[in-house]
C-alpha cells in the first residue's frame, strides 16, 4: 500500500468498492417479469403467411446468384473480346467438320474406297477397277503412315 502511495498518490485515494450493483429487490419478482416478457415476445412474432414462399426463397436466391455470376463473366467477355469469341466458335465449327469427314472416310468399305479413287480422266483400265501400283502407292503414302501399314500387314 505504501508503494502505491509513492507511485500513484491520486490512485491510492480511490476507495475499493464494487462499481456495479443490482437494484434492491430485483430478484424478488424476476421470474414473473421474465414470464411476462416471454409471453409478449411470443405474441409479437409474425406468423409466416405462406409456406410456399418460405420454400421458394432459397431457389430464387440461387437463381439470382447464377444470373449475377453469368452477367459478371459473360457480358464483359462478350463486350470487350468479341474477336476472341468469334475465333473460338470458328475453331469449334471447323473441328466438327473435320471430325465428320474422318468419320465418313472411316466408314467406307473397300468398293466405295476404290470408287472414290476412280477419276473421269483416267484410262479405261482404271475405270474397270484395275489400278496402277504407282497410283495406289501414292495414295497410301499420302494418307496412311508406315506404322499403320505395318500394323495391317501383321494382322
Amino acid at each position: 500500500m505504501n508503494k502505491l502511495k509513492k507511485i500513484a498518490p491520486e490512485l491510492s485515494k480511490i476507495k475499493k468498492e464494487q462499481p456495479f450493483g443490482v437494484p434492491d429487490k430485483y430478484f424478488d419478482d424476476f421470474s414473473a417479469r421474465l414470464h411476462h416478457r416471454l409471453e409478449t415476445e411470443k405474441q409479437a412474432l409474425p406468423q409466416p403467411k405462406n409456406p410456399f414462399i418460405r420454400y421458394l426463397k432459397p431457389a430464387l436466391g440461387l437463381a439470382a446468384s447464377f444470373t449475377l455470376i453469368f452477367m459478371l463473366v459473360y457480358w464483359p467477355v462478350k463486350t470487350f473480346l468479341p474477336d476472341y469469341l468469334a475465333k473460338t466458335n470458328t475453331f469449334i465449327e471447323s473441328t466438327n467438320e473435320d471430325d465428320a469427314f474422318r468419320t465418313f472416310i472411316e466408314k467406307l468399305d473397300e468398293n466405295s474406297f476404290f470408287a472414290l479413287l476412280q477419276e473421269p480422266h483416267l484410262n479405261e483400265e482404271t475405270i474397270n477397277g484395275d489400278f496402277n501400283d504407282e497410283e495406289l502407292m501414292s495414295y497410301l503414302s499420302s494418307n496412311i503412315s508406315e506404322y499403320e501399314i505395318y500394323l495391317q500387314s501383321e494382322n
